[in-house]
Formats: structure tokens, sequence, C-alpha cells
């Protein structure tokens, strides 16, 4: 005798938990409910919100309400993965001014190549002694 299908709805990515626990935006009513549910809202029945896909699916969720459009939520998980693109690219950059420093590069050479002043680019990438770290006062 088979085993029955206990298969379970599909986890929303990190970065949807991210957006939805910031009350930025709304999750969708069957969120966590339906494997094919996108879990971000992109439309309100009165009380009833839901993602584009059960939506599409609705059979009587809203019925008679008519529908109100909410922004596009997933601009929001774009600006979270530029923002942690950013995030990446700023350590990166430091890690690498530190190798060029390590390996003898004047901070003049390093300063032209960021297309900022000797100054700057020591005030940005300064090891801070105390801390350990660097700190960039551009982030």
């Amino acid at each position: 005798m088979a085993a029955a299908s206990t298969r379970q709805p599909a986890r929303p990515p990190a970065s949807v938990n991210s957006v939805l626990t910031s009350g930025l935006v709304t999750a969708c009513y069957y969120a966590g409910a339906r494997p094919d549910c996108q879990a971000l809202a992109s439309v309100r029945y009165g009380q009833i919100a839901l993602c584009a896909s059960c939506d599409q699916r609705r059979s009587t969720a809203g019925k008679g309400t008519p529908p109100v459009r909410l922004p596009d939520p997933h601009i929001l998980l774009q600006v979270t993965a530029a923002r942690d693109d950013c995030q990446q690219a700023t350590a990166a950059l430091h890690d690498t001014v530190a190798s060029a420093r390590q390996a003898g590069h004047p901070w003049s050479t390093v300063a032209v190549i960021l297309g900022v002043t000797r100054q700057a680019a020591q005030q940005r990438f300064a090891h801070d002694t105390r801390s350990g770290k660097f700190h960039d006062h551009l982030t």
C-alpha cells in the first residue's frame, strides 16, 4: 500500500521572510498553505490579501468586494538584494584595500584607483586599532 503524500508547502526564501517580518508588506492569506503561493500580497479584497498566484486561483475569497491593488512587494526584495550586494562589496573593498596596503602599496596609489584624494582614502579605510576593524564613513 502506497503511503499518502504528505508534501509540505515550500517555505518562502529568507529575504521574503525578512520583508514580511519588517511589517512593510502584507502576507498572502494563503502563505504557507499553498505550495505555489508567492507569500507577498499584491491585491486586497476587504480584509483578505492575496499574492498574484493565489489571486488567479481565487474562488470565493473576497467575493463581491472590489480589489485594491497593493504596491508591488517584489520591488522591496530587489532593494533588499541590492543592499546586501552593497554590503558585500563594501566588505570586499575594505579587504582588498587592506591587502594592497599590506603588500606595500602607498595610500596615494590606492587613492588614484578609488578616484579620491590620499587623505580621503586614509580616512575611509584607515585601520581602527581599538576594534581591529576598518571603518567606512560612507556607509
